[in-house]
């Protein structure tokens, strides 16, 4: 067995309970004040927290030891092909299987739905989310193929994105802002960013892979309120 994989795993436990730490001091706050949770919730709560952070640290320590490096790697590769143009499929299948293995995603599509009895369906969302997300990554590697300021699509993005919210209902434009921080998680981070690195890299452009995370914060959000618009219009339709 290979113990290298154990290799800083007391680092990342330190900075796993540290992240979780003003979480505990919020709940023991609200606990003495107003929450008032029975002895069976609080069990029930404690063994939910320490299956997360046993699985969070389980998880950061499988990126620090391989996964980062990996991605570097394959981005590398697939940049320097003869036929470089094919990151831009492969970017758009990887952004699917990003956000599908996402879990935080989710929780945003659970919650989005509850929110909007059912108005908007969780596969809806979720298959919205995928393609945004797929698109944006694919877009990433158009830029670096092209090297073309990642500005020309980010400013006017959040400008389109900005005159959309006055089309739609507030409660779901801030929905549509929210999936744009959900979807930038630990599976972008971790995987998608050092690969996009890499790709730049096998493309001779150097370390020019950053940018990606506010591509795919962007387009979500345009997808979603998209969406937001087009369930607008059909409600007024059905009202006429």
């Amino acid at each position: 067995m290979d113990l290298r994989i154990y290799q800083g795993i007391l680092g990342v436990v330190r900075d796993v309970l540290l992240a979780a730490a003003p979480l505990a001091v919020v709940f023991l706050i609200s606990q003495f004040w107003f929450l008032k949770y029975r002895k069976s919730q609080l069990v029930r709560l404690f063994k939910g927290t320490l299956i997360a952070l046993f699985g969070l640290t389980l998880f950061l320590q499988g990126i620090n030891f391989g996964f980062i490096e990996v991605a570097g790697e394959v981005g590398r590769a697939l940049g320097g092909l003869s036929f470089s143009w094919v990151v831009i499929p492969i970017g758009f299948v990887l952004g699917l299987a990003t956000t599908l293995a996402d879990p935080s995603i989710y929780v945003l599509v659970k919650e989005v739905e509850d929110s909007s009895g059912s108005a908007i369906p969780r596969k809806l969302l979720l298959i919205a989310l995928c393609v945004g997300v797929g698109g944006a990554i694919a877009l990433t590697m158009v830029r670096l193929m092209f090297d073309f300021s990642f500005l020309w699509i980010i400013i006017p993005g959040y400008i389109l994105a900005v005159f959309l919210t006055y089309f739609i209902e507030a409660d779901f434009a801030a929905m549509s802002f929210d999936s744009g921080g959900v979807v930038t998680g630990t599976m972008i981070a971790s995987f998608v960013l050092p690969l996009a690195s890499g790709v730049s890299e096998g493309l001779g452009r150097g370390n020019e892979g950053f940018g990606i995370v506010g591509f795919v914060a962007l387009i979500p959000i345009l997808t979603m309120l998209t969406i937001g618009l087009l369930l607008r219009v059909r409600r007024q339709r059905r009202r006429v």
